[in-house]
């Protein structure tokens, strides 16, 4: 699985990323947040959904620690994560991982909790993929009468599925156009001796490589990034470069299958109600939202009460 992979290999503690944070959020989904656990004041259990590597539920458990509030904090996810690999290089996170209770290897459509457990459930990024018809309803089986259920989910026009959307473009054409067959080539010229063939196959990769279209600076961000990857292996040629190569081809493979799974889940508003409506739940009342940051559509936030 994919994810398996993204979560065993990443250091981050969220699968995108804010480098003034350590959490990887954008300031303005950390203060709601906050304002979220400073409303529910004392002795609340909170579960986060599709945690992750428990970006939010590490959170949570910072603000309640902060403040000095008293509740308890659990997340869990599907992928198996291992918990010795969730570290930070900020103390307050490291005291927070020690605290949270994660569950691995847990469906949504599974959760292996009672009945009546949690006063609010939360997830940023991570519901949306899980089976709606059997996830939402075991949601409200473990929430408590009067709970509330919390959901930052992708949006179809937000800043972080148009970036999906240029990534995918960027690093698919280099599978289609066979780029990394054309390099595993050179590389094989190189190292047999053949450097009139190699040059020759050099200036036409480039060419070819120059003849990609990039349309706005998303695009070129990614294309830099998977340049940078290609040019730090091609520098000095050797065996190990031809392993390196594979390596690289493979992890953008995944990468496309990450990127396609976040886009398949960017649903419209509507998409959202009549999935939420199919599975018959009972609520007091559900509201879908946008959420912004900076002035751009960052998310859609949807609440559910019991």
């Amino acid at each position: 699985m994919h994810w398996d992979h993204y979560w065993d290999i990443t250091k981050a503690l969220s699968s995108f990323g804010d480098s003034n944070s350590p959490l990887g959020y954008p300031e303005e989904v950390l203060i709601f947040w906050e304002s979220v656990v400073k409303d529910k004041k004392e002795n609340k259990s909170y579960l986060d959904l599709g945690t992750g590597k428990g970006a939010l539920a590490l959170w949570i458990q910072s603000i309640l620690t902060r403040n000095n509030i008293k509740g308890k904090v659990s997340g869990c996810d599907l992928a198996n994560i291992k918990k010795a690999k969730i570290i930070s290089s900020a103390d307050e996170i490291n005291e927070a991982i020690n605290k949270v209770e994660f569950k691995f290897n847990t469906p949504l459509e599974l959760l292996p909790y009672p009945s009546n457990s949690f006063d609010l459930l939360v997830s940023q990024f991570g519901f949306e993929y899980s089976k709606w018809s059997e996830s939402l309803p075991e949601a409200m089986r473990v929430l408590k009468d009067n709970g509330e259920i919390i959901l930052m989910m992708h949006h179809p026009d937000s800043v972080i599925t148009n970036d999906c959307r240029g990534g995918k473009k960027i690093l698919s054409w280099f599978l289609t156009e066979k780029i990394f067959d054309d390099l595993a080539t050179i590389i094989s010229l190189k190292l047999s001796g053949e450097d009139l063939s190699f040059n020759k196959r050099n200036k036409q990769i480039i060419q070819k490589i120059q003849s990609l279209e990039v349309h706005n600076d998303g695009e070129q961000v990614w294309f830099m990034d998977i340049m940078s990857q290609i040019s730090k292996l091609m520098i000095s040629l050797t065996k190990e470069s031809e392993i390196a190569l594979i390596e690289l081809k493979n992890a953008v493979n995944k990468q496309i299958d990450r990127l396609e799974d976040q886009l398949s889940v960017a649903f419209e508003e509507q998409e959202i109600k009549n999935k939420i409506q199919a599975t018959q739940i009972k609520s007091k009342g559900i509201k879908t939202e946008r959420f912004y940051v900076d002035k751009a559509l960052f998310s859609w936030k949807v609440t559910i009460n019991k």
